[in-house]
């Protein structure tokens, strides 16, 4: 079996976006992933300006210089200052020539015309940004398979940008498998359960607007009717998600009928839960191959199914990959005999040591309260015994 991060590595290289790209307003592209690059068309600050409200000054030998005027942010007119002359400026007020400094209203004294420095003395270039520093004009400001935020929007459009081009939302059906599985309008009747994993696929999936999401429905343990559905669902999907059936046993017959539609790339993974994780193809249709068991499901999804599908989408595989940072084991594993990595479902917290990291008592992988309860995957090495105050990763929930 292959470990998690050679498995996840495998997975986001074999992929590519897969979409159309599409023209769409600035101010609806939020949540949609960037197609092609966006350039700056003016430096950034346009022209040197006031950082502060405060006062204009030429001459930092002076003792006190003579206010002259005064611009405000907006005003067209160009003003020059001779040695000894000052003039009133606001925040964002373009800077007079031959400014050398500008002066914060708070460490000054004005008296009629007269302008004297009470606190400190004046640096050259003091609180003047000047123009360009933060952008220049045809410099790349935006990369294409960045995810579209306000603060992306905010930045294309302080540049005069009204329209840009993105990627079409990736089509993805989702498909749970199992007799036992009923869905939520339906009688439960005695051995039976909801189906839970395919609700919360899909809503795993609709926190993003780039995906387009189809629901497969629930299918019997019927290889003629799994592999008729996976065939229909290749056709108009770009990507199928599977959860159940991907297992060894008589009655898991997902991945007997991918083997016979298409291949499969990657089978059975190094961790717990979700080891019958897998993925292939049919035709230009990729196939996620997720467990049943419903933790198993949220785990793997959230750390390889929904990344992958990210990048076909069209993001950029550095930001699809999942968050991942650390913090202080508040347990011990030890030793440690378990031979695949773990991914712990646990609680963050904080304390002046930094932030620590307990597991919950209810690790099994159908309990999904236990997914409601987490904050964090903590991240356990296959046979490494983890001793409480050592460094761990994580991931957040």
């Amino acid at each position: 079996m292959m470990d998690f991060y050679e498995g996840q590595d495998a997975l986001f290289q074999q992929l590519n976006s897969v979409v159309d790209i599409e023209k769409m307003p600035l101010q609806e592209a939020a949540g949609h992933i960037l197609a092609v690059p966006i350039e700056a068309k003016y430096d950034s600050p346009p022209f040197d300006n006031s950082a502060m409200d405060g006062f204009a000054i030429c001459g930092l030998d002076c003792d006190s210089w003579h206010i002259v005027g005064t611009v405000a942010a907006g005003d067209t007119t160009t003003y020059a200052l001779q040695p000894g002359e000052a003039m009133r400026i606001f925040t964002g007020a373009g800077i007079p020539q031959r400014t050398d400094a500008v002066v914060m209203q708070e460490n000054v004294s004005v008296c009629g015309h007269t302008l004297t420095v009470t606190t400190g003395e004046p640096i050259q270039g003091d609180h003047i940004r000047r123009g360009g520093e933060e952008l220049s004009q045809g410099q790349v400001i935006l990369s294409p398979g960045i995810l579209m935020t306000p603060a992306s929007i905010g930045l294309a459009a302080s540049q005069g940008v009204e329209e840009i081009l993105c990627f079409k939302p990736l089509r993805v059906t989702v498909f749970t498998t199992g007799d036992e599985l009923v869905s939520q309008n339906r009688l439960l009747h005695q051995h039976q359960i909801f189906d839970s994993n395919r609700p919360m696929l899909m809503a795993m999936l609709r926190h993003y607007k780039f995906f387009e999401i189809i629901d497969g429905g629930t299918l019997p343990d019927n290889l003629e009717v799994i592999t008729a559905n996976m065939i229909e669902a290749a056709q108009n999907s770009h990507a199928i998600v599977v959860s159940g059936g991907a297992s060894v046993g008589d009655r898991d017959l997902v991945r007997p009928a991918l083997e016979k539609l298409g291949s499969i790339a990657q089978w059975q993974l190094a961790i717990k839960p979700g080891k019958p994780f897998g993925w292939g193809s049919i035709g230009s249709c990729q196939v996620m191959l997720l467990p049943g068991n419903p933790v198993a499901s949220f785990v793997t999804f959230t750390l390889l199914g929904l990344p992958a599908l990210q990048i076909m989408a069209g993001r950029h595989v550095f930001e699809a990959l999942p968050e991942c940072s650390q913090a202080r084991a508040g347990f011990s594993i030890n030793p440690n005999r378990q031979k695949r990595r773990e991914f712990l479902r646990g609680s963050l917290f904080f304390t002046p040591e930094g932030p620590k990291v307990i597991p919950l008592k209810k690790q099994g992988s159908h309990m999904l309260s236990s997914c409601v309860a987490a904050s964090v995957l903590i991240d356990i090495p296959p046979q490494t015994d983890i001793h409480e105050g050592q460094w761990v990763s994580i991931y957040p929930l």
